[in-house]
């Protein structure tokens, strides 16, 4: 059984008297930067934040007092790790030779913050063979600091970072994702904090009919047309849930809040 090119993702066989499964490729509903960033509706949710490191102040000896660097002249190369209840969630690139990185190209992303997160920054030295440690803290409480917009930390060895965090940065679309059967179209995935995810969509909810079209009238091409043209006005949709029940429910496009480990694109 081949492959059949990148506009279908493929078709996985059993070999082992179960029969062939099909899986379909997963389709976006379109999703790119807010046309107006001044009025966003709905808000994040107070849970959200947007997290990255502003800078840091390093220390100009190691932790034991020695220089920096094989040859004694050179700067530490640092980079950043960010963990959340012991889970590493972000890892700055290594900025070389210097005493106050602010890793320009790190990821900065959405995250989901409870009252009890315990956050854990550690900075390292990627010098020589074996990166060598910098600074270590942990801390709790991160949402108090959301009205100052970043934290700032002095660190063991007399090293000090800042840490922003700001609301829940948005993006704009339905936050819907979907997969083409042969005569079926099944919600794939959904981004929770989006239109898709608060009318209460489910991953494998089966979509039944499309502005009052059924979809077993239509083939994939019109599926996909209608969604997109009705997204900006309200896409009506029929669904079938998990549970066997049938309801409509009407998705306009607006604000919407990615986490990190949703892995959305801007322009899908």
């Amino acid at each position: 059984m081949s492959m059949w090119g990148n506009s279908f993702a493929g078709v996985v066989v059993g070999m082992l008297g179960l029969g062939c499964a099909a899986i379909y490729p997963e389709i976006s509903t379109p999703i790119e930067k807010p046309p107006n960033a001044s009025a966003l509706k709905p808000e994040p949710p107070d849970d959200y934040v947007y997290l990255y490191f502003k800078s840091a102040r390093l220390p100009t000896t190691t932790r034991d007092g020695r220089p920096w660097g094989k040859n004694k002249e050179s700067l530490p190369s640092p980079y950043a790790v960010l963990f959340m209840d012991g889970t590493e969630i972000s890892r700055t690139e290594v900025e070389s030779n210097t005493l106050e990185p602010t890793w320009p190209n790190q990821k900065k992303a959405n995250y989901r913050i409870k009252g009890d997160t315990r956050l854990r920054v550690e900075i390292w030295d990627d010098h020589g063979l074996i990166p060598h440690p910098i600074c270590q803290k942990d801390f709790r409480k991160v949402t108090n600091y959301i009205d100052i917009g970043e934290i700032e930390v002095d660190c063991d060895g007399g090293a000090s970072f800042e840490l922003a965090i700001e609301p829940a940065n948005a993006l704009w679309g339905l936050g819907l994702y979907y997969s083409l059967g042969t005569s079926s179209v099944v919600v794939s995935r959904v981004i929770a904090a989006s239109a898709a995810g608060w009318a209460g969509l489910k991953e494998g909810d089966q979509i039944l009919a499309i502005m009052g079209k059924p979809v077993s009238q239509l083939d994939n091409g019109q599926v996909q047309s209608l969604i997109r043209v009705n997204a900006a006005t309200g896409l009506k949709l029929k669904v079938r849930g998990a549970d066997g029940s049938n309801r409509t429910v009407t998705l306009k496009e607006g604000a919407l809040y990615p986490l990190a480990e949703e892995k959305v694109r801007v322009g899908q």
